[in-house]
């Protein structure tokens, strides 16, 4: 019995293909007892489409950080969740966890934050139901629950 953690990037899980393709190869390399967390990035190019989203709004949106925070987290949201679904059609239990979810406490410095601290109670009560657990890379909260 094994902890395994594997992070994929976004042009690994670009298309909903990819995505399942990734789940495959998962399960398929998966022993008897191992407990997987996956850490995901956001699909392909979401992030450049969710920032060309805000320069619509204004065209210098990085002023905004703690908005641009919340808007790019919304990439890692969406791969999360098609990942653990994956995973479930492929007849395996998984759930997928945002940063603040999984416990990892950041500074308040919005768009460069930096890890202070993890908590990962919510990582491991998940894992030890069976879960293959499904991590947003690039995500965590501060200690007034912002991104």
């Amino acid at each position: 019995m094994a902890l395994i953690v594997k992070k994929f990037g976004g042009s690994s899980v670009a298309t909903t293909e990819k995505i399942m393709a990734v789940a495959k190869r998962i399960l398929e390399e998966k022993q008897p007892g191992d407990k997987i967390v996956m850490v995901v990035s956001a699909m392909g190019d979401t992030t450049d489409d969710l920032i060309a989203l805000a320069k619509g709004i204004d065209q210098e949106p990085y002023q905004y950080t703690r908005e641009m925070d919340m808007l790019l987290t919304t990439g890692e949201q969406i791969s999360i969740a098609l990942l653990a679904m994956a995973f479930k059609k492929l007849g395996h239990s998984a759930i997928s966890l945002t940063g603040p979810m999984v416990g990892m406490m950041t500074d308040s410095v919005h768009t460069k934050g930096r890890i202070l601290d993890i908590h990962p109670d919510r990582v491991k009560e998940e894992l030890d139901k069976g879960n293959i657990v499904v991590v947003a890379g690039f995500q965590g909260a501060d200690a007034l629950g912002d991104p």
